[in-house]
């Protein structure tokens, strides 16, 4: 499989002439990316997973970069490719289109790991996530303020991707690791939070473009910047889900609540935050939990995957009686 996206990345170059060496895979995640140098700095080279984004989606991804980035923020901004275009498609082994594309590399070191302890000192911490909520908030604010193209085309978070038939990252409570009674609790609970979610379209939650994946590793420390990377999973959603990401892998940290609390005081310090936005909060780190099981499900067959379902499972099902205690 490896030889296979380093045959597929090796085609970038015909595509954008800029490229001046050869791709070297750094990451498998949802995406395949690899890092390359050119004529600008370095770039990561992305070739995006088969069936998840389609040509209209992911131009609307890079597009959202491209405004992000005209605003100020600090995002990877997309390299048009020799014809014009933000994405290119190449040939698998099997003759079938593959979309890649190309960003500029962002420096930096990830906040921390996913399942691992953040290795700075308490105050060094608690700042890093004040600045994140401001970012977070400006990133927010020149969303709102963006004329989106008529053709722009990415999923959305609400009550129909979260908890509908067809969630945007899986039937949770199908999930195969779960046992038949474990189904039957996330069927309730998927319709307990969907009651949930009908009560904040009654009290309206502040609702636009989010990134949707603020995940230790997709946020890059430099000094005192700090900057967001890997927005495939970006879409429309309610912006408490975004703030709800970034803490959801810090819930163990001794200073969790600090953390908490810097964040939100971060976004207000740039953005109004209502209250009621807050108090879901809790609501939308649970729904996280329950949707990240839908994402492992439909990739379990995968080894990388594979070795999270444990944890993944034990945490949506501590989610799912949490948001049925509720």
């Amino acid at each position: 499989m490896i030889d296979e996206l380093q045959a597929i990345a090796d085609q970038a170059h015909a595509h954008w002439s800029v490229i001046t060496g050869t791709p070297r895979l750094v990451v498998r995640r949802e995406n395949a990316v690899f890092k390359v140098e050119t004529n600008h700095g370095t770039a990561a080279l992305r070739v995006h997973r088969k069936g998840y984004h389609n040509q209209a989606e992911i131009e609307s991804e890079l597009q959202w970069m491209a405004h992000l980035a005209q605003c100020g923020i600090v995002v990877p901004q997309p390299f048009a490719t020799n014809g014009g275009p933000f994405l290119a498609q190449v040939q698998d082994h099997d003759g079938e289109s593959v979309i890649v594309d190309l960003l500029s590399w962002l420096e930096g070191d990830p906040l921390g790991n996913a399942g691992k302890p953040l290795s700075q000192p308490e105050q060094r911490i608690t700042s890093l996530f004040f600045t994140i909520g401001a970012k977070l908030a400006k990133l927010h604010m020149a969303s709102d303020a963006w004329a989106i193209p008529a053709d722009f085309k990415r999923h959305a978070l609400d009550r129909d991707g979260l908890v509908g038939e067809r969630p945007a990252w899986g039937r949770f409570w199908d999930a195969a690791c779960l046992t038949s009674d474990e189904q039957q609790l996330m069927r309730q609970t998927r319709e307990h939070t969907a009651t949930f979610l009908d009560g904040f379209s009654r009290t309206p939650l502040d609702y636009g473009l989010i990134h949707a994946d603020l995940v230790p590793e997709n946020i890059l420390i430099n000094g005192s910047h700090v900057s967001f990377i890997d927005f495939d999973d970006a879409g429309y959603g309610f912006r408490s889900f975004d703030l709800a990401v970034a803490l959801s892998k810090h819930r163990a940290e001794p200073a969790y609540a600090a953390i908490r609390r810097s964040l939100i005081s971060g976004y207000r310090s740039e953005r109004h935050y209502t209250s009621e936005d807050e108090r879901a909060i809790d609501v939308f780190i649970a729904m996280r939990d329950l949707a990240l099981l839908g994402w492992v499900d439909e990739r379990s067959s995968e080894p990388e995957t594979a070795a999270r379902v444990p944890r993944v499972r034990a945490a949506a099902l501590a989610s799912a009686q949490w948001l049925l205690n509720q």
